[in-house]
């Protein structure tokens, strides 16, 4: 019976996922992926930055023809990918299984419902029962934060995928030695998508068989991507050690307290206190293992203690970065509340503790849902499509070879289009006259697909007269007289 039920609610997630994904490339992050991808499929690192040469503009305006996703390349006039590599190739591989219409957009709902199995899986050899692992399945399936990843392109799910699958070979290689080759390439897959993941190189060192002969096949393991991330960086940057951003970018002291409550705020709401105070609890839990309990301990709180520092405006979605060791915070809860249960272990009271079971499960998956309808997790697809149906109605309404000026959109008009994106935000007023005046003197009219916060913003950057006309969702097209 709970085969089925398992099974039934799989599938009933599955579809939810495709019914709801995000069929489209939008801003800095998604854009930059599928860009980066599309790069590799062609056999490139690097790509030419057209603009400057066509309006005859010098090195210094590089950084305004860049669209968003990318960085200054390491030749003269050339860009290279912001983001690693190791989500834009999963984005590639997806295209080249089902097409650039639909395979990039398969990618991350595919590694969602891989997250549920490899999370059933790793509550198993924790010793957790088949029950309660299904149960940390359907928390991790239906947390927030990870649902409205798992609908779009972008590598948070993808994070958390080769965590689990790190940490669940990991846990395996203390039975039989081999498994610690699976977690090393795992665990260097899993830095590839984020480098930030080597946070999670201590827990898999308390979770890997105490051994020499493991170790040596754990580093194996990794050894060959860190070879292909170098032979990258090396094309992409001009360096075997170089890169399109460092993950210490952006991190402040000063930010830590304002986190530190934003975060474990966002976490109450988002999990119910359920869950982050059973992970408080699990230290004192006797009945598992000390290796266990302080594996479960560090995983999440390396990842937390750094995005504490991590300056940026501590909105409830920024606990995406928190999920390659929101799991342990789940496994954790479901062990003490499994173990909290089991003091009374006469068989009289097996129903009571199933009912309590039950109903903590269902409070914690009741604050799940609210988080869901609350922060409209469902509607992210309908939200993206805009990115690509303005981009495509934008070059159908302008003539062949024009620039476009965006900041927001440029991600995207880079995938959809072939316009050239003039970025308003890297430039200047003097520089933005000099750009408009040499577009003028090649007979080149400059266009603007902007956003809303965008319209007051970009004329201070590009002073001049500007007409409107014509709009797409809430995206309006403008033109430089």
């Amino acid at each position: 019976m709970l085969t089925l039920t398992v099974a039934i609610g799989f599938l009933a997630y599955a579809r939810l996922l495709l019914w709801h994904a995000s069929f489209a490339v939008g801003g800095s992050d998604s854009s930059g992926y599928a860009n980066t991808a599309r790069l590799m499929t062609s056999g490139r690192a690097v790509a030419e930055v057209e603009g400057l040469e066509q309006l005859d503009l010098p090195d210094s305006f590089l950084q305004a023809f860049i669209p968003l996703g990318f960085v200054a390349g390491p030749s003269p006039r050339t860009m290279s990918p912001y983001y690693p590599p190791g989500f834009p190739l999963h984005i590639a591989f997806g295209a080249l299984i089902g097409g650039w219409n639909y395979g990039p957009f398969l990618v991350s709902p595919l590694a969602a419902l891989l997250c549920l199995l490899l999370m059933y899986l790793v509550a198993r050899e924790l010793g957790l029962s088949r029950l309660f692992s299904a149960a940390g399945a359907a928390v991790l399936a239906l947390c927030p934060v990870f649902l409205i990843q798992a609908e779009q392109p972008m590598g948070d799910v993808a994070a958390t995928l080769w965590c689990l699958a790190a940490v669940l070979f990991a846990l395996k290689s203390r039975r039989r030695d081999s498994w610690a080759l699976a977690a090393g390439a795992s665990f260097a897959v899993a830095v590839l998508v984020r480098p930030a993941d080597f946070l999670l190189v201590l827990p898999l060192a308390v979770a890997l068989a105490p051994r020499l002969r493991v170790f040596l096949l754990f580093a194996a393991g990794g050894l060959p991507f860190a070879a292909g991330l170098a032979i990258w960086n090396r094309a992409a940057y001009g360096s075997p050690f170089g890169s399109g951003y460092s993950p210490t970018d952006g991190l402040a002291s000063s930010a830590f307290v304002g986190h530190l409550k934003s975060y474990t705020g966002s976490l109450f709401n988002l999990l119910s206190p359920i869950v982050p105070i059973g992970w408080l609890l699990v230290p004192a839990d006797r009945r598992v293992a000390l290796r266990d309990r302080v594996l479960l301990l560090l995983w999440f709180l390396g990842f937390f203690l750094f995005y504490c520092f991590w300056d940026v405006d501590g909105a409830w979605w920024y606990t995406r970065y928190l999920l390659p060791g929101v799991s342990a915070l789940i496994l954790a809860a479901l062990l003490v509340t499994r173990d909290g249960l089991a003091v009374t272990r006469s068989d009289r009271w097996a129903p009571a503790r199933r009912v309590i079971a039950a109903l903590v499960l269902a409070v914690v998956l009741l604050v799940e849902q609210r988080g869901i309808v609350r922060f409209g997790v469902l509607g992210i697809g309908e939200g993206e499509r805009k990115y690509g149906e303005a981009s495509r109605w934008a070059e159908s309404q302008v003539p062949a070879g024009s620039f476009i000026v965006s900041m927001q959109m440029s991600g995207a008009i880079h995938f959809y289009t072939r316009l050239l994106c003039v970025r308003w935000d890297w430039l200047d007023a003097s520089q933005g006259k000099t750009v408009l005046e040499h577009a003028r003197a090649r007979g080149r009219t400059i266009y603007a697909l902007l956003a809303p916060f965008e319209v007051d913003q970009f004329r201070e950057h590009l002073p001049g007269n500007w007409t409107r006309i014509g709009g797409k969702a809430d995206l309006t097209l403008w033109k430089a007289e």
